[in-house]
């Protein structure tokens, strides 16, 4: 069991250590700022009424962390497990986890920590996201750089579905699993079809992406 260290205790937010993990806590008694929200909800796919929910909420809590070395995994996993325990006591609605951004619903983001967490397995669909952008035809990751990792890019997608998105997250664990590399060249099987992989170099020198192009049928 990690033993929780007190650093700071005020009347909205506490501080407190965890291992090698710095956690903050903050209680703010105003609406969810719609920036915070915006960015994830044209991708959510089974809450199509989460801005209207949201806004009904006068009041939410704010998570944040820094850890001591340079595990950002087991930071965020620090910080699920943290989020976790503030769902079993309050009646929070949802989790934004903004380094996505994802958006979970309560139950589902308590489910999903909490069986992987146990079994030792990061819950890392909680922490990146899953975007669409329909002029270009790409699904993509959104937020594996807080992981020090590329975005998955899929070229060539006719659509949003479930299908792309559960062999996008397949890919986001096998790249965050110690040891694993793509290599550009190199082939990968996907549900449909065969994807060759590509580098794709962003404008800035030290950002680049996996470009996953389908190079023929299964």
């Amino acid at each position: 069991m990690q033993k929780c260290k007190n650093e700071g205790l005020a009347a909205n937010y506490s501080r407190f250590g965890v291992w090698q993990s710095h956690i903050a806590i903050e209680v703010r008694r105003r609406c969810v700022p719609d920036s915070v929200t915006n960015s994830v909800l044209d991708n959510t796919l089974h809450w199509p009424t989460a801005k209207q929910d949201i806004s009904t909420h006068e009041a939410h809590i704010a998570v944040a962390g820094s850890i001591e070395c340079d595990d950002t995994v087991l930071l965020a996993s620090d910080l699920t497990k943290t989020v976790v325990s503030l769902l079993a006591v309050t009646d929070s609605l949802c989790v934004c986890w903004l380094n996505g951004p994802v958006l979970s619903l309560r139950d589902d983001f308590m489910e999903i920590a909490t069986e992987l967490l146990k079994l030792g397995q990061p819950p890392f669909m909680l922490w990146v996201g899953a975007q669409w952008r329909p002029e270009g035809g790409l699904v993509h990751t959104k937020g594996m750089p807080q992981f020090g990792a590329p975005e998955i890019f899929l070229a060539q997608q006719p659509r949003f579905s479930e299908e792309n998105v559960t062999y996008l997250h397949s890919l986001i664990k096998h790249v965050l699993t110690s040891g694993n590399t793509f290599v550009e060249g190199e082939t990968l099987d996907g549900p449909n079809c065969v994807y060759k992989i590509e580098r794709l170099q962003g404008s800035d020198s030290e950002k680049t992406g996996l470009f996953l192009v389908p190079a023929r049928p299964n």
